[in-house]
């Protein structure tokens, strides 16, 4: 059997064999790309669930590069990639895993009114917690698989008017402990259409309406089929290049009988400090289990859209409560931050209970080498009270590794043919499309 020092060197040395030959950027990219660093860890996670039992070990992660292959016209972009991560535990070997994320990406400019896009990302990991950043409703550890697909059509009747339509699919399974076996499984289609309007330069605001339908997957009497409408009005201030103010309120209604109306809204502000962002934001929304968001680098108001989450819904009068603090960007030339901290209040039990998570992330990285990062990551997950865990939920992960830059990644734009309003920041228009697309 092999150790685990040799699984690592196997598979360091593919990833640089597959990163010979891949060439640098291009202004329109064609070909082989590694988009994002290998990255290798080690630490030591403490208290992590499997099953009913609370667990600690050391822990080595080996990530890939995301490995993409592009092909760009003038109008059109097509994108696939994957990348991979393998977990190796010192003491908890039967643990040992290999997770996966791959995403497939079409866009295309029809004309100067009409344009389409069409995503679809899959992630299969045996640690959900981990993996789905947004999630506040904490898991234990077991095989999560989703799979979602998402198209969108939008037509721009004018510089400052555009209309969208969107329809989404997720299929989502998870390995739970038995007794709760199948309770994550479902699919869920949804519907949206949106008008966008922008009011001077810095003046923008949104109105959407949305329809979700949820289908459980198990197959029991107590597992009942969801649907829900949600209605928002949304306004954004871009005070400046550095500074951008959100709100967004709605109302969910679930056409189930017995169900209730629930109110949801959101308010953020994004802030940059030379080249760091700062952001903070509450939002109140309907619960739902799993769901994608952008990573940390990412403000905390990219959730705030407005948009009903595709991924496993719930009844309406079930709502999360979510205070949020996020930062990110280089602190000094060499060093960069990059740090999250979300307080919710994830509804309450059938005993009424109120569940309440939290969860802190921080990561510093350090620029060696022009090719060359080292870093130190530090998270805690906490939660209460859960229908998955037998107990309350504490858990703190403590790693430092490297990032190896492998090639670079070419620039891109969630549109290249669309000229941005202008700034750099989250608040120009590119970032703001993104913001509706889940978990890119």
């Amino acid at each position: 059997m092999r150790t685990s020092f040799q699984r690592i060197s196997v598979a360091l040395t593919s990833v640089f064999v597959l990163s010979a030959g891949i060439g640098r950027a291009q202004e329109r990219p064609n070909g082989f790309y590694l988009l994002t660093p290998a990255t290798l860890s080690s630490g030591y996670d403490d208290r992590f669930v499997v099953g009913s039992q609370s667990l600690s070990d050391s822990v080595t992660l080996l990530t890939s590069p995301t490995m993409a292959w592009m092909h760009s016209t003038h109008r059109s972009m097509f994108s696939l990639d994957y990348q991979g991560e393998g977990e190796l535990f010192s003491q908890q070997t039967s643990l040992d895993a290999w997770n996966h994320l791959a995403n497939l990406h079409f866009t295309n400019q029809f004309s100067a009114r009409w344009s389409m896009e069409i995503g679809d990302s899959f992630l299969s990991t045996m640690d959900p917690t981990r993996k789905i950043e947004n999630s506040l409703l904490l898991l234990p550890r077991g095989r999560f698989n989703d799979n979602s697909f998402y198209t969108r059509l939008v037509y721009r009747i004018s510089h400052k008017t555009k209309v969208t339509g969107r329809f989404d699919n997720s299929y989502t399974t998870m390995d739970l402990p038995e007794g709760l076996a199948g309770r994550l499984d479902r699919s869920a289609f949804a519907g949206t259409l949106t008008l966008d309007h922008d009011v001077a330069r810095r003046h923008s605001f949104e109105a959407n309406y949305s329809y979700l339908f949820v289908h459980s997957l198990q197959n029991t009497p107590d597992t009942l089929d969801n649907s829900i409408q949600n209605a928002n009005l949304g306004y954004i201030y871009s005070a400046n290049p550095g500074l951008t103010l959100r709100f967004f309120g709605g109302v969910s209604h679930g056409t189930a009988a017995g169900t209730n109306s629930a109110f949801t809204g959101a308010a953020a502000v994004d802030k940059k400090f030379g080249d760091l962002w700062l952001s903070a934001g509450y939002q109140r929304y309907v619960a739902f289990f799993g769901g994608f968001v952008p990573n940390l680098t990412q403000s905390v108001t990219t959730q705030l859209t407005g948009t009903l989450p595709i991924t496993q819904g719930v009844a309406p009068n079930s709502v999360y409560n979510v205070i949020a603090l996020r930062a990110w960007g280089h602190l000094t030339r060499r060093v960069a931050l990059e740090g999250v901290a979300q307080r919710a209040l994830n509804g309450v039990t059938a005993d009424n209970r109120g569940i309440k998570s939290v969860m802190l992330q921080a990561k510093v990285t350090y620029q060696l080498r022009s090719r060359l990062n080292l870093f130190a990551q530090s998270d805690f997950y906490g939660q209460n009270v859960s229908e998955f865990i037998p107990f309350a939920l504490s858990r703190r992960r403590y790693f430092g590794g490297i990032e190896i830059v492998l090639a670079r990644a070419p620039e891109l734009t969630a549109n290249p043919n669309r000229k941005r309003p202008g700034g750099t920041g989250p608040n120009d228009d590119d970032d703001k499309e993104k913001t509706t697309e889940g978990h890119q």
